[in-house]
């Protein structure tokens, strides 16, 4: 009897160093953000008309920093952005595509994404752009 109850506390002990072997904080928070989502974006012109979009947007995780993903066709523009997640958010750092500027901001509700891009176009000013998307 006093073996069998040796044996179950090492089985115990071995199953719980297990589980502390992971990277110990649940795991990449990026991982819910990979894959393909289906946009609904909207914003006002600076001639006051509402424009709207729907499009697709792909998400990779960065090889560069642990803590960035890649979206790919941000605005249906086919260009790439990157964008730092901290768990359910993520902040998109001022970067410029093409001849203009865009940073932007959002978070990740389950399979959705909800986020807004301030993109500064020259000779056009400041436009806002709000994107809703689901998991496809």
């Amino acid at each position: 009897m006093k073996t069998v109850i040796i044996r179950l506390m090492i089985t115990v002990a071995a199953i719980t160093g297990c589980m502390s072997c992971s990277d110990g904080d649940g795991g990449d928070a990026r991982d819910a953000y990979i894959g393909a989502f289906k946009i609904d974006e909207q914003n006002t012109g600076t001639d006051g008309i509402i424009r709207k979009d729907s499009y697709n947007i792909t998400i990779v995780k960065s090889a560069v920093n642990k803590d960035d993903v890649i979206i790919t066709n941000i605005l249906n523009t086919a260009e790439s952005v990157n964008a730092t997640v901290n768990g359910t958010s993520f902040i998109i750092p001022q970067q410029t595509l093409r001849d203009y500027g865009v940073s932007g901001s959002g978070r990740r509700d389950g399979n959705s994404l909800h986020f807004s891009i301030l993109a500064t176009l020259q000779g056009y000013g400041q436009l806002n752009f709000t994107c809703d998307g689901y998991k496809q």
